[in-house]
């Protein structure tokens, strides 16, 4: 296995990795040199990641892993609605099949409306990064994973719980979203894991190489 870090800002890391970003391009080294703030940084640090794509992929390259785990910036501004990530995306790719993992806190995903818009942002990283993408529930072991599976599980129910929010536009708004969130449910089964613990991680893995597989069925 090869461990990627691209975030350029991480100050620190769960774990070892093989190939690191951060040996060409530092958010603090930016901030310093360039006098700019935090938001700024990370910007002007996500475009200069992508003139040195060549070298981490030869790094990655040079690993020769059979899989891959690449640690992306979290912030979907600078990966997704940038060229950054597109173009990450697209490198590596070209290197070996890719899959993207959009990953939701189960926290957030109590709530109707926000797991709706949550599942429409997949949607757009899907789009953008153009490579086949994953929802997951992370942090299941914070509670809520029943509420989360029976809405994932059943558009239905997903919308009789977001007409229960009673916000007014936003509810009307939300639920205009179901027509695509719905055909989202229907080609992929929930996928629910806990990173603390451990719980689906098997599930995760079985989904990953289910969409690696032409023959593979997420629903």
């Amino acid at each position: 296995m090869c461990y990627v870090n691209l975030d350029a800002g991480a100050e620190y890391l769960p774990y070892s990795a093989n190939v690191d970003i951060r040996e060409f391009v530092r958010v603090d080294q930016i901030m310093m040199e360039e006098g700019l703030g935090m938001n700024g940084a990370i910007v002007l640090a996500a475009e200069k990641s992508v003139k040195f794509l060549e070298q981490v992929i030869s790094a990655i390259s040079a690993e020769d892993a059979e899989f891959t785990l690449v640690d992306s910036p979290g912030q979907q501004e600078i990966f997704i609605f940038r060229d950054s990530g597109p173009k990450t995306a697209e490198a590596l790719q070209r290197h070996q099949q890719t899959i993207a993992l959009y990953v939701i806190d189960a926290p957030l995903a109590q709530n109707p409306s926000a797991l709706a818009t949550a599942l429409m942002l997949a949607t757009a990283s899907h789009l953008r990064l153009a490579v086949q993408t994953l929802s997951v529930v992370n942090k299941i072991d914070l509670g809520g994973a029943e509420r989360i599976v029976e809405m994932l599980s059943d558009p239905i129910a997903m919308r009789k719980r977001i007409e229960q929010e009673r916000a007014g536009a936003m509810t009307d708004m939300t639920i205009d979203l179901l027509d695509h969130v719905e055909h989202v449910m229907t080609i992929q089964r929930p996928i629910m894991v806990s990173a603390a613990t451990n719980d689906g991680i098997p599930e995760l893995y079985k989904a990953i190489n289910e969409a690696m597989c032409a023959c593979g069925d997420l629903t």
